[in-house]
């Protein structure tokens, strides 16, 4: 073989594996999603079935949603499903699919201050923590968490106070390190409290509410609006990620032995 066919063919191999390398989707999604391992383990089995990488950002659900209505992803994957139904109804994007669910919790010192273990509903702990002296940690975030959180007090009617109410202002791990650090409560989804390593001497209080249901939802975004989406490559993860196979992949996925998501198709 002459030299300069042996490097052309070399330089088109290298062209052809690239180009190759090049097919990925962008995937607008949750800390949570990203802190349990679950996007990357379903990225690197998407990969492994399509050729097609999954390049993931984790931000709050807020953030998330911002940056896709800017055309900043091909597919969206959070847990606020006011706002995600608004998403699609402003034509952002193109369908809400439910993809899975598990619920929030609420997290504080093992002492438990305010006694909020032995709170019948989740609006006598809102109460408990708005009587009590004890901190209580917000997100401040604008995610799904600190969604959740808001509609909580506003359907508990109880009054915010500066004097134990702070604002972290960030994401679900550095939430619950403060509350660590300050020996503070706190709500978390459950996924981020199980994969969390520093617990420090917080521990889980309350949960089991049907207020505290944490769904999930997945969209592509509206190639319409975004003409430059990669839509088709959207439909067939959502395609994927929503059939049977996977959804049972999901439902094994655990974290220190502890399931972190349930799906409906396995759970109808």
């Amino acid at each position: 073989m002459r030299p300069i066919f042996r490097y052309l063919c070399i330089f088109l191999l290298i062209f052809y594996n690239s180009s190759i390398a090049k097919e990925f989707l962008i995937v607008q999604s949750t800390t949570s999603t990203a802190n349990t391992g679950l996007l990357e383990y379903l990225g690197d089995l998407f990969f492994e079935d399509t050729g097609i990488e999954i390049r993931a950002v984790a931000v709050g659900t807020g953030q998330a949603i911002k940056n896709s209505m800017r055309g900043d992803g091909d597919v969206l994957l959070v847990h606020d499903k006011i706002k995600e139904l608004k998403f699609v109804k402003d034509g952002f994007g193109v369908k809400r699919h439910d993809l899975m669910y598990n619920d929030f919790i609420f997290v504080g010192p093992k002492t438990d201050p305010e006694n909020i273990k032995k709170s019948k509903t989740v609006l006598e702990v809102i109460d408990k923590l708005s009587k009590g002296k004890t901190r209580f940690i917000s997100r401040d975030d604008n995610s799904g968490t600190h969604s959740k959180e808001l509609k909580l007090w506003k359907l508990s009617k109880a009054r915010l106070s500066s004097d134990f109410y702070i604002k972290s202002g960030a994401g679900m791990a550095s939430t619950i390190n403060m509350a660590a650090e300050m020996q503070a409560y706190t709500i978390t989804d459950r996924g981020s409290w199980i994969s969390h390593n520093n617990k420090g001497n917080l521990a889980l209080l309350y949960e089991n509410d049907n207020l505290l249901f944490n769904p999930y939802g997945i969209i592509a975004i509206n190639p319409k609006k975004f003409p430059n989406t990669k839509y088709n490559n959207a439909k067939k993860f959502i395609e994927w990620i929503l059939s049977k196979k996977i959804q049972n992949l999901i439902e094994l996925f655990k974290v220190n032995g502890e399931q972190i998501f349930f799906t409906y198709k396995v759970n109808k």
